[in-house]
């Protein structure tokens, strides 16, 4: 098969299509699985870098680290997490009843809370649900919240909101990692984590129980 020729019109054909699907320009890591454009390595050596690359084909925004288009990752990605937060929430309760299911729990004897703690008969559980835009941001979450985290007592699930991510990707990072993560502590895409606990036991709710705002109260 022929080796490809990457002309600048070519790369920036690619640029500009991945633009116009997702709103935004690629990153290094994206580049790197994309089809349509040469590897991050090759556009290092040919144009010294994506920031330049991206100065020279004329877009306006070329350092992704800094400045608005930092900001609007960070944005987007508290947008996708907390709508994923809702839905699970929903999810968690037609499993195990919304009087086992809290949100936003405290801990330990700090401010820290975590996002979801679920009652179940096969043992109680944390879950902390978040959105990644790339495999590099997931290496940088995953560092804070293991740090966030090093002290809950129970089983905890970090939840990994990305369709584009897949367990195996996580799973080969986490390798180097095995002897800094604590072993009450699993990490897992939003579809396997929901697979799991599908095969939980859950309560039964007591008749006469349900929740008001915060509390659970017998009526």
């Amino acid at each position: 098969m022929a080796k490809q020729r990457w002309t600048i019109k070519r790369i920036k054909n690619g640029f500009d299509k991945f633009l116009q699907e997702n709103g935004r320009l690629p990153t290094a890591r994206e580049v790197d699985h994309l089809n349509y454009l040469p590897s991050s390595r090759w556009i290092e050596y040919k144009f010294g870098g994506l920031e330049k690359l991206r100065k020279e084909l004329g877009y306006e925004v070329t350092h992704f680290g800094k400045g608005k288009f930092r900001q609007r990752l960070a944005s987007e990605a508290n947008r996708l997490g907390r709508e994923a937060e809702l839905e699970l929430e929903t999810f968690l309760r037609n499993i195990f009843g919304e009087v086992f299911v809290h949100t936003e729990r405290s801990f330990d004897n700090t401010k820290l809370k975590i996002d979801f703690y679920i009652y179940s008969p096969d043992g109680n559980f944390g879950v902390d649900v978040f959105h990644t835009g790339t495999m590099r941001d997931f290496e940088v979450n995953i560092n804070a919240k293991l740090s966030k985290y090093l002290n809950f007592p129970d089983k905890l699930y970090l939840v990994v909101v990305n369709d584009k991510i897949e367990q195996i990707e996580i799973n080969h990072c986490l390798r180097n990692k095995k002897k800094i993560i604590p072993s009450n502590i699993t990490i897992l895409t939003i579809d396997n984590f929901k697979n799991y606990v599908t095969s939980l036991v859950s309560f039964n709710t007591p008749p006469g129980l349900k929740l008001l705002g915060k509390r659970d109260a017998l009526i």
